[in-house]
């Protein structure tokens, strides 16, 4: 990964473009090309360019994903015999939501769109630790890695 001090040009080359529409369009285009050159800052400091795309945290929309509970986790963690007819009724979904609630645990991440004009949206995925924002997993430049992350409950 590139110093932060290599990477100031491309700050300001960013950073001296007047309009955040233009700036949100550039990093748009930039995220659909195959040799993107302002991937480094994503991956450098999200955060400033979240915040040099104007991003605002009040617009994160939620989301509570249980990790998955298999009947083998269930049978081990019960101290059960395996049962071939329980494992095969067994209903991933609905079991992992439950254990979330029954043990207080689950993941939640948040989504931010930042919009621009002429249908650009820039996403960023946010991770969350005991209630509050614990940082940035997702940009514009990585956004098919993440988003799925388990069960999603409400």
């Amino acid at each position: 990964m590139a110093k932060q001090q290599d990477l100031e040009p491309l700050w300001a080359e960013i950073s001296s473009i007047a309009s955040v529409d233009e700036r949100r369009t550039l990093i748009y285009n930039d995220s659909e090309v195959r040799r993107p050159k302002y991937k480094v800052l994503a991956e450098a400091d999200p955060y400033r360019l979240f915040n040099l795309l104007e991003g605002d945290e009040a617009n994160i929309s939620t989301s509570n994903w249980a990790y998955d509970y298999t009947y083998e986790e269930y049978v081990e963690d019960n101290d059960l015999e395996y049962d071939e007819d329980e494992a095969e009724g067994w209903d991933l979904e609905e079991k992992s939501i439950q254990r979330a609630h029954d043990t207080g645990n689950w993941y939640v991440t948040g989504i931010c769109i930042i919009r621009g004009t002429d249908d650009v949206e820039l996403p960023f995925e946010f991770a969350y630790s005991e209630g509050y924002v614990d940082g940035i997993i997702g940009t514009p430049y990585n956004q098919e890695k993440h988003r799925k992350h388990g069960i999603e409950f409400g």
